[in-house]
């Protein structure tokens, strides 16, 4: 191939063999690709280099920088928007014994036991087994290992839209008090998947999903720790922002110069653009908290010591569930919440 067409890609490819070893590990590979390539076509390469990289002869689906991927995506699609260097995990790292291969009689086995007589076809079935990879992709899944999965949901929602005369049962069967749709926080996380937040929504739209605050729960807020939001100066701090479903490179890049304007250093954190709570806090409160805390905890143990947020809404949120985020992941968090306008109103008292 030519070698103009040729892209130099680096993996950091996921290892785990439950037979022989402890903990997971890495590898990297570097490989120059054509830009036709596809992802499946990359495993046998790496599997080349080191046997002990595995990955199944068959339902292949495994994750490339946290997106779901089949291995059909080509080189250019992915580079174009993930970059060149590559992150390869399982689909779900805890279904998974060895390397990508993935334990998947969970998929099955939640069609059934979920909608049970409410069949009313082998249309519906085959239209879930097309959601294979929107399951794997539920971002609950990382929270709630026992959730029923996003493509329950969704075949429930064309249950329900395609006139099934068990619309009640239905509903009723996808709204486990812990398990269910009250849990959901959909995210599309599929590579250049379809976006099924619509669906997902009037679907939660037909059901009364508040969930009541109990006694406990009004005892509890008494005796968590009060946070202090007031900050005199911003300089020499580390600065990380929160986007939530907002991504944004424009926000981003106005920030960093706010930031480095600031005397303040700019860092990035994984879970930036990610949901972390804010629409569930009705339906499933302590999942809610637990998200938030995990989001937290991950800017903070990044390295930074301001988070700021992009949406009011968001740092209003997350500023009155703190104490009970700290609460549900059993940490204290030590990072001050602002506004990007506040950050901005405090930076600007050093410039004056």
């Amino acid at each position: 191939m030519p070698f103009e067409n040729q892209l130099e890609i680096t993996f950091r490819a996921f290892f785990f063999n439950a037979e022989r070893d402890y903990l997971p590990y890495y590898k990297n590979f570097s490989f120059r690709l054509n830009n036709e390539t596809k992802l499946k076509e990359v495993l046998p390469m790496i599997q080349e280099k080191n046997r002990d990289f595995s990955y199944p002869d068959r339902d292949l689906l495994f994750r490339v920088n946290e997106l779901i991927v089949t291995g059909e995506e080509t080189i250019e699609e992915i580079v174009a928007e993930l970059g060149s260097e590559l992150t390869i995990d399982p689909a779900l790292k805890y279904r998974s014994n060895n390397g990508l291969i993935l334990n998947n009689t969970d998929f099955i086995h939640h069609f059934k036991s979920v909608f049970k007589r409410h069949l009313e076809s082998r249309e519906d079935l085959e239209y879930y087994i097309s959601l294979y990879p929107q399951h794997y992709a539920s971002e609950t899944l990382q929270y709630n290992r026992e959730y029923i999965g996003d493509a329950i949901l969704l075949t429930a929602y064309k249950m329900i839209k395609d006139g099934s005369e068990f619309k009640e049962e239905i509903l009723k069967a996808i709204n486990d008090e812990f398990n269910g749709i009250r849990c959901c926080e959909y995210e599309n996380n599929v590579f250049q998947g379809k976006d099924y937040r619509a669906e997902i929504d009037e679907l939660k739209e037909m059901m009364n999903l508040k969930q009541k605050e109990t006694l406990m729960d009004k005892i509890s807020t008494i005796t968590l720790r009060q946070h202090q939001h007031e900050i005199e100066s911003v300089e020499n701090e580390t600065v990380a922002l929160y986007l939530g479903n907002k991504e944004s490179n424009e926000i981003v890049e106005s920030v960093k110069a706010s930031i480095e304007q600031s005397s303040a250093k700019y860092i990035e954190f994984r879970m930036a653009t990610k949901l972390a709570g804010q629409t569930i806090i009705e339906s499933e409160r302590e999942l809610a908290y637990t998200k938030a805390g995990t989001m937290l905890l991950d800017a903070l143990d990044s390295g930074a010591d301001i988070l700021l947020f992009n949406q009011e809404s968001d740092l209003t949120f997350f500023r009155e569930s703190i104490a009970h985020a700290e609460r549900a992941v059993g940490r204290d968090i030590e990072l001050k919440l602002l506004s990007v306008e506040e950050f901005k109103s405090i930076a600007s008292r050093k410039v004056a």
